[in-house]
């Protein structure tokens, strides 16, 4: 019983493998397409993503797979697979999908949250502020997304934060867009700064207010970002449902 038990766990072992194997292709490549590093329309080769990886090619067509699904990749029977263009669709929707999330949660998390997370937050804060005046966007940016998972974490909800990032990904493409730009990173730091200063008061309303305007500010700039980054966008998208209302003031609830 004792070496069947052993070749059972053996077995196991050996068949959960090849999904670790998949998950790590899965967020290598995942990560170089929304962080830009493999650009719209380049071709993804599983061979070579199996080179760098030392694994078969068996895990790595099940990463692929997985980023087709979520429209990050594109596959063409007899043409080949390519990293797939921004659609602002997808980005629409996306941001529907966080914005109802992450408000929800903003409104459970400020009347139960306690002073060690809003300690956490201002540490946080801390970082956010280094990352910005060292002009490093990639490192502001894992701050900035550390910021949102603490907020859903004293909401109660830290298991829906992987719920937001897998449904994110199209945003977060055009978000790493946005803070390569001096002016829009200084500005994101002031609107987080907006949000903890309201949690930190217990101030519900203003911490809804003040996240609704953050996540909808990078739609005030898409416009002049994909004109300046057309290589990144899908082209046939000129008639889209996209543009977000305009809140008010961080101060003041926006109108349900």
């Amino acid at each position: 019983m004792k070496t069947a038990g052993a070749r059972g766990m053996r077995s196991a072992a050996a068949s959960a493998r090849p999904r670790t194997i998949a998950q790590e292709a899965y967020e290598l490549l995942r990560r170089d397409i929304i962080e830009g590093r493999l650009l719209p329309r380049t071709p993804v080769s599983e061979i070579d993503l199996s080179e760098r990886l030392g694994a078969s090619r068996t895990p790595v067509r099940e990463a692929v797979i997985k980023l087709a699904i979520e429209g990050l990749i594109e596959v063409y029977p007899q043409r080949g697979t390519f990293v797939a263009p921004i659609k602002l669709a997808e980005v629409f929707n996306s941001q529907f999908v966080r914005e109802a999330l992450e408000c929800a949660a903003i409104e459970k998390a400020v009347p139960k949250i306690d002073a060690a997370q809003i300690a956490a937050l201002e540490t946080n804060l801390g970082l956010q502020r280094m990352h910005q005046a060292a002009g490093a966007p990639d490192a502001f940016f894992e701050a900035d997304e550390s910021m949102h998972a603490l907020l859903m974490a004293a909401a109660g909800h830290a298991a829906a934060w992987p719920v937001v990032q897998g449904a994110k990904g199209q945003l977060d493409r055009v978000r790493h867009l946005t803070i390569r730009r001096e002016r829009k990173l200084s500005a994101a730091l002031a609107e987080h700064v907006a949000i903890i200063d309201a949690v930190a008061r217990r101030d519900t309303a203003g911490a809804l207010a003040a996240m609704r305007a953050h996540l909808r500010g990078l739609f005030d700039s898409l416009d002049a970002l994909r004109e300046e980054n057309s290589r990144y966008f899908a082209e046939d998208e000129d008639e889209l449902p996209w543009r977000l209302p305009r809140t008010r003031s961080a101060a003041v609830p926006a109108a349900d």
